[in-house]
């Protein structure tokens, strides 16, 4: 009796061992699978966060299962479609933050594979890291981006600010909201002394910092006045006196080369070189009789010129008494006012 009892028994233990060395021979794995992780927010809090994943946004997973389970699974993963979604929540005494990190954990539990598959997460790659930044309105004004500064003479924007939506650390650093740069070439020149107009409507930045901003309207009409094309000019000018009414004495030249000088001004370009008149000024403080030098000129450019040089400075000349002959060559022309 006890010989069937024993013999039953060890029946039952070789056949629970083949059992489960037939379920093993009956179970597939698949290591370190990157799964994809989708973080959003809260839909109470969605419209008032921007959110940013600053790591890897997949989770480390193995899994195991039957066969026709695991195939099943293969070709989930080759079709991108299993994937993790989790949903984020700002905990209330961070909601006034205007940046707030966190860490997006993830568990087994989360990844949802064929029925009969166990997924299992690698301890350590299955945290994703996030930034949060509180999202604000500024009313900011608005740059107009350009690369016309030879042709430009005045941009006038309209309307000059905008309302602008964005991360508040952003917005907070900021104080205009660019443009889109105005790659255009400016009006083809017609040789005209003229200013020319132009109008264009340019849309405003969506994106400052790598950080998505919305502006309300989107695009600004801008007012362009383009100065003629420019030209350098040389002139020879004479130099003269200004001299205070009554003024007891006559300049007069140590050399008559310094009575006229050579000026480069830039404006714009014409057939006629511009007239300009170049002058000593000697009503500004008092004169005597005597030997001066490196006097400051004072010059009257056509408008839109101007010097396109350092300010020359005069040569040497004297003074002399006006009942004193000034004979010889360089005796400088005399104006008063």
């Amino acid at each position: 009796m006890f010989d069937r009892i024993s013999s039953a028994a060890v029946a039952v233990v070789l056949g629970f061992l083949v059992w489960l060395y037939a379920r093993s021979r009956d179970q597939e794995s698949l290591d370190n699978v990157p799964i994809p992780v989708h973080v959003e927010l809260a839909p109470s809090q969605a419209e008032h966060y921007d959110l940013e994943v600053t790591g890897p946004a997949q989770v480390v997973t193995s899994f195991s299962g039957p066969p026709s389970r695991m195939k099943e699974l293969r070709g989930l993963l080759q079709r991108g479609e299993l994937h993790v979604h989790t949903t984020l929540t700002v905990p209330s005494d961070r909601q006034e933050e205007a940046r707030y990190l966190d860490t997006v954990r993830i568990d087994s539990a989360d990844i949802h594979p064929p029925p009969g598959v166990r997924p299992v997460v690698v301890e350590g790659r299955n945290r994703v890291p996030v930034t949060l930044r509180r999202l604000v309105e500024r009313r900011l004004p608005v740059r107009f981006e350009h690369s016309l500064e030879d042709r430009l003479q005045q941009a006038t924007v309209e309307p000059d600010t905008v309302l602008v939506r964005g991360p508040q650390d952003v917005l907070d650093r900021i104080r205009a909201l660019p443009t889109e740069p105005y790659t255009r070439p400016a009006p083809a020149d017609t040789g005209a002394l003229e200013a020319s107009k132009a109008v264009a409507t340019m849309p405003l930045l969506q994106e400052i910092e790598g950080r998505p901003i919305k502006a309300s309207p989107a695009a600004v009409a801008v007012h362009m006045t383009f100065r003629p094309r420019q030209k350098e000019y040389l002139v020879d000018v004479p130099v003269q006196f200004l001299c205070p009414p009554s003024f007891a004495y006559r300049p007069k030249w140590e050399d008559e080369r310094a009575g006229k000088i050579a000026l480069r001004v830039v404006g714009p370009a014409g057939l006629e070189p511009p007239a300009v008149v170049a002058f000593v000024d000697l009503t500004g403080k008092k004169y005597d009789q005597g030997f001066y030098a490196d006097e400051p000129f004072r010059l009257q450019l056509p408008k839109e010129f101007q010097l396109a040089q350092s300010p020359p400075r005069s040569g040497a000349f004297r003074l002399v008494p006006v009942t004193e002959r000034a004979d010889g060559p360089g005796v400088g022309g005399v104006r008063t006012p």
